[in-house]
């Protein structure tokens, strides 16, 4: 886990198989710390089910493999958790397992606040980054957006006037059985590794993220070159050392747990490949991850 604070030819990685993760967590406007927590592609490799077949709502057209990302142009984005100008939905979505909304009333985390129309982001982050979105369905002057919110997979509405949009072809795809990490251009399969996944008690979440911000390691840092911050909070976590539990893909100072699950949720990979990933995946990659 990590403290943050709150208001072209497949490349194949040496495989550590020895004895058998950034929870980014977002620190309250006090300066709390962040946690480390845990398919889409064509493979024929070791036996992994072939992600291409594995298709959602959230990523069309499938064939192409295009995703549309929102970046923020203005100092902050409102997003509506219902759509202005329809009817509220009668139902509100909870936490689970007795765990506390993210962001909620009393908590401001990382510059994300919730208020009476949903939640209000900063832009840029707060570790400088611009804002971005991974854009679900596009509808002229207002685009449904995947959320950084507990719980997981929320989406909310925003004005297409408030960001710029652009696309990209590259999806990262997790498959926990196997600790493998694939991503892929297209069809095409860039990167592939081992990794470190969550332990049992704090597993790794499964469903479709998306990659929130890179974010640069610090001195004495244990997380590698990089922390590729997710859209995903840890199920099973309500804070980690005072901050909150954000998922994220990052580097390790122990290769040899590489092939175990050893995190908190966060997933943990060599350094080389941590290095990689940020020269590759633009924020806003979406993300997959199944059992």
């Amino acid at each position: 886990m990590v403290r943050v604070p709150g208001r072209g030819t497949a490349v194949r990685w040496p495989v550590v198989r020895p004895r058998s993760s950034l929870l980014a967590l977002l620190v309250a406007a006090v300066l709390l710390p962040v946690a480390c927590s845990g398919a889409h592609a064509k493979s024929a490799t070791r036996g992994t089910a072939d992600p291409t077949t594995a298709t959602t709502e959230r990523h069309a057209p499938t064939r192409s493999w295009v995703t549309e990302i929102a970046t923020a142009k203005v100092p902050e984005v409102q997003v509506y958790l219902h759509k202005p100008g329809t009817p509220a939905p009668s139902t509100t979505t909870t936490a689970s397992g007795g765990l506390s909304p993210i962001p909620r009333a009393d908590l401001v985390s990382a510059g994300v606040a919730a208020n009476d129309q949903g939640y209000l982001y900063d832009n840029p982050t707060y570790f400088k980054n611009p804002l971005v979105f991974e854009v679900v369905k596009d509808e002229g002057a207002w685009l449904r957006v995947s959320l950084l919110a507990r719980p997981n997979h929320q989406t909310g509405w925003i004005r297409r006037s408030d960001v710029t949009l652009s696309t990209t072809r590259y999806r990262l795809v997790l498959r926990l059985s196997t600790f493998d990490l694939q991503a892929f251009d297209g069809d095409r399969k860039v990167v592939e590794t081992h990794v470190v996944v969550g332990r049992p008690d704090t597993p790794t979440p499964l469903g479709t993220f998306f990659l929130t911000e890179k974010i640069q390691k610090w001195e004495g840092s244990a997380y590698g070159p990089w922390i590729l911050a997710t859209s995903a909070y840890s199920e099973a976590l309500d804070s980690f050392t005072g901050g909150l539990p954000q998922v994220a893909f990052h580097g390790t100072n122990e290769p040899q747990l590489i092939g175990t699950r050893a995190s908190n949720g966060c997933i943990r990979m060599p350094d080389a490949v941590d290095q990689r990933l940020h020269d590759l995946v633009p924020a806003g990659t979406p993300i997959t991850i199944v059992n």
